[in-house]
């Protein structure tokens, strides 16, 4: 398998260990190791007919290391003819699952010959940014090398990676952009979404069609068990951070996903990753016209927990005694 190929070096790295979060840390995919896996199956999808996978440098650091534009679709499809959802992976280098789930999701995406991801890909297009703040994520601390916190940097666009990625928003055209985070080890609210509501500046239309979305992603994560706060911002803070700068300055739909590594959290690290992927590719099966699966799924895991809760409620039938 690909996963294979992205773990190389790893067990090296496991060694001398002295706590279990170190050894988290150690286990999550390093930028080396990330663009060598990229490099990899971009070869694998080149030899397997598919061609789904280009990856494009967009810019570098400000240690000069690559960040890398990862575009998944259909290449006997125009672009023009999908639509097109933008995901931002690790503006801050400390908050690791969205990188780590994006990374397996790439790989699905790719490989997988299953004919519904081939539907997908022929109504969506994918643009991820897996690793925005490389230098932030080897060091494992939130800023980048300059030490900003390149998630209150989209008005004033003063660093190389917020410029490097709003290029390659404005190259790509999305219809919705997700902004990938997790909450820090100390902070323990709950798993959250947000996106714009219309008092904070964004049109009637992107408001609207955000709320519906946001319901959509609410409902299918509690199909998978996994309850979510969420939010539509109704205030008018400026708009420097990304999910609330593109719906006002791009009027784009935006979401914000941030996971909780509060407490236990902070070692289960899958659970997070899976919270990502399922947000993501709810979104994605919206933008390919699969609203009525959803909410079909949605209903049914409902009523499903409806029916479980009636019947613990029954009493007993009372036996006669003879």
């Amino acid at each position: 398998m690909i996963r294979s190929v992205r773990q190389i070096g790893l067990i090296g790295l496991i060694l001398a260990i002295g706590s279990i979060a170190t050894a988290q840390k150690a286990n999550l995919t390093s930028h080396a190791q990330m663009m060598k896996w990229l490099a990899a199956l971009e070869a694998i999808d080149a030899t397997s007919g598919y061609g789904r996978l280009k990856v494009q440098t967009i810019g570098q650091s400000v240690k000069g290391k690559d960040i890398p534009l990862v575009v998944v679709s259909d290449p006997s499809i125009p672009s023009e003819l999908t639509k097109k959802l933008f995901v931002i992976c690790r503006q801050h280098g400390d908050e690791p699952a969205s990188t780590e789930a994006m990374l397996n999701m790439i790989e699905d995406l790719v490989l997988d010959n299953d004919k519904n991801a081939g539907y997908l890909l022929t109504k969506v297009s994918f643009y991820i940014v897996p690793m925005m703040n490389p230098d932030g994520a080897d060091s494992y601390v939130r800023r980048n090398a300059n030490r900003a916190d390149l998630n209150r940097d989209w008005l004033n666009l003063s660093q190389p990676e917020t410029i490097s990625v709003r290029q390659a928003i404005n190259s790509a055209g999305p219809d919705v952009i997700i902004d990938e985070h997790e909450l820090s080890p100390g902070n323990s609210h709950s798993d959250f979404i947000e996106t714009a509501g219309l008092q904070c500046g964004a049109s009637a239309e992107v408001a609207a069609e955000s709320e519906t979305m946001l319901k959509l992603v609410v409902g299918m994560l509690r199909s998978h068990d996994m309850e979510v706060k969420s939010y539509q911002i109704e205030d008018h803070n400026p708009a420097r951070l990304a999910h609330r700068y593109f719906p006002i300055h791009g009027d784009t739909k935006t979401f914000l996903f941030e996971t909780r590594q509060a407490g236990a959290r902070q070692f289960q690290l899958q659970y997070r990753m899976e919270l990502h992927v399922i947000g993501t590719m709810t979104i994605a099966k919206y933008l390919a016209g699969q609203s009525d699966e959803l909410y079909q799924r949605i209903a049914e895991y409902d009523q499903r927990k409806w029916t479980e809760l009636a019947s613990r409620g029954k009493k007993k039938p009372v036996q006669k005694k003879r």
